[in-house]
């Protein structure tokens, strides 16, 4: 028996001089892959809504979320991985950047910064679009080695964003309407994954799969407007939505860590 206890004290021993540690002062990269899938419950909120007619109230109301919905659950999905077309949304969108402050911890921020504005222009109708999307996400994670140079992480992270949509329509007779949506809302995650470096440079590349779940809250404002210059009359409708929310999720992402190795040995 002691020899046996030895045996394994000894085994443990070069089995730790052998992993490939990811160390303090490595920076890592993480970027997306197109492949998400995810599910979302809105668990409460409240509505609150305003019609006008040239400064008339028409309609107005204020009701609980579970006056309207008992649930309502959304389910999503991104699985096409060889269409490149959005290529930037697949591979930029949620980009990450980490630093290893201490052997197996790194603290990370993700950025989610996109956007874009269109103007059609013709004999009938102007029609400008904009959208801002603004988000970031902190977070710490934890390593554990796992052999053969892979890792299991585990991750807490506390998320914040704001989107941004307006739509104005102008035609030629002078009538005109404006759609102005913006949502602003924060999250807090758990998550778990895996760092695979199963390639020749697996020390610097990873394929990373990750399963986790996060609590949600957020405020969305639109407004509608529209106006016809015939009559002189301007329609407004005002609507706000607060909720909270509960989702679960799985995607595939890709890392670099910077600093290790290249080669595996």
């Amino acid at each position: 028996m002691k020899n046996i206890f030895t045996l394994a004290i000894a085994a443990l021993l070069a089995l730790n001089l052998s992993a490939q540690k990811i160390e303090k002062g490595i920076w890592q990269i993480e970027i997306g892959t197109g492949l998400d899938l995810g599910f979302n419950w809105v668990t409460g909120g409240e509505v609150d809504y305003k019609e006008t007619l040239d400064g008339t109230v028409l309609n107005e109301y204020e009701e609980d979320w579970s006056d309207l919905y008992n649930s309502q659950t959304n389910f999503q999905y991104n699985l096409d991985a060889t269409n490149l077309d959005d290529w930037e949304d697949r591979f930029l969108k949620n980009v990450s950047i980490g630093y290893f402050v201490a052997d197996g911890f790194l603290i990370g921020l993700g950025l989610d910064l996109g956007g874009f504005n269109t103007n059609d222009d013709d004999t009938t109708m102007i029609n400008k679009l904009n959208n801002l999307t603004l988000g970031a996400t902190p977070k710490l994670r934890y390593y554990i080695e796992t052999g053969r140079g892979n890792a299991m992480f585990f991750e807490t992270s506390f998320g914040i964003g704001l989107t941004n949509d307006k739509n104005n329509i102008d035609l030629a007779n002078g009538d005109w309407t404006e759609d102005n949506t913006s949502t602003f809302g924060s999250n807090i995650g758990i998550a778990v994954g895996w760092s695979l470096f199963n390639f020749n440079s697996r020390e610097i590349f990873s394929v990373e799969p990750i399963i986790g779940f996060n609590i949600g809250s957020g405020t969305t404002n639109s407004t509608f407007t529209s106006y016809n210059k015939d009559e002189d009359i301007k329609y407004i409708e005002d609507r706000t939505d607060k909720f909270s929310s509960m989702g679960a999720y799985a995607k595939l992402k890709l890392a670099f860590y910077l600093g290790r190795h290249f080669w595996s040995h």
